[in-house]
């Protein structure tokens, strides 16, 4: 029962609090917020990490090892997409999105070994 409770609390919190900032937000600041979160891009890398987060944790509170695992890709292509999207917009260069890439694999290997031997 406690861990639904963490579960509801994870998924709520965050939330309530973008709630609470974006009605301090004024009316110049709102319709930036909402422009850039109708770019799919913006959805695809910060929204994909988010959700995947938060599955994640909601997998490993309930024990639910699909859920966790679901959560941790989308994560992993997140980091990937975000990789690949600074550096096509010039905010990175090509090796250090290149290292960033290969974190990455390695994220995956590793998360892959945890999962197959423990």
């Amino acid at each position: 029962m406690i861990q639904v409770l963490f579960v509801i609390l994870i998924w709520v919190i965050p939330i309530i609090l973008l709630t609470n900032a974006y009605f301090k937000m004024d009316e110049e600041e709102r319709q930036e917020f909402k422009s850039e979160f109708k770019k799919p891009l913006a959805l695809f890398c910060v929204g994909l990490l988010v959700i995947g987060f938060l599955l994640s944790l909601s997998g490993n509170f309930l024990a639910i090892g699909l859920i966790q695992h679901i959560g941790a890709t989308m994560v992993f292509i997140s980091w990937f997409t975000t990789s690949v999207v600074n550096w096509k917009k010039g905010k990175t260069d090509f090796i250090k999105s290149a290292v960033l890439i290969l974190l990455g694999v390695l994220g995956i290997a590793a998360y892959g070994l945890m999962v197959t031997y423990l």
